[in-house]
């Protein structure tokens, strides 16, 4: 019983936790890092309600990333949109949502630095013949 709300607690079932995970989320890694050991990932109650054990409340963590979700240093909504990611991916990093233009960027930086390393050195160029 919670003491402070004076309500019964759901009874904490992990095992029923990990089968209903397993069931739900055929790939089974930690959602912020990736991890695959199964021995290294637990499974996290997103409302930090142990006995709601309905897959949207549940996502796999590695010990690290579970602490820091159960800390605060992760909301919920985060967890959410990474699992359905590794999901999608088939457990596969990818970046292609990220960098699918990186190279071309890229190179536009590169483009505009130079023009003004350029520009710079010809204004030094300038400063100096006049002073």
């Amino acid at each position: 019983m919670n003491i402070l709300l004076k309500v019964p607690m759901p009874r904490r079932n992990q095992a029923e936790a990990r089968r209903v995970a397993r069931d739900a989320y055929r790939i089974q890694c930690c959602v912020i890092c990736g991890l695959q050991i199964p021995t290294c990932l637990t499974v996290a109650h997103l409302d930090q309600n142990s006995g709601n054990n309905a897959p949207d409340n549940l996502a796999w963590l590695c010990w690290t990333h579970h602490w820091m979700y159960d800390v605060g240093f992760y909301p919920p909504a985060a967890i959410k949109l990474l699992r359905e990611h590794w999901q999608a991916t088939g457990g596969k990093p990818s970046h292609t949502a990220r960098m699918k233009d990186a190279g071309k960027k890229a190179a536009i930086r590169r483009k505009r630095r130079a023009a003004a390393r350029k520009a710079a050195d010809t204004m030094r160029r300038q400063r100096q013949r006049a002073g």
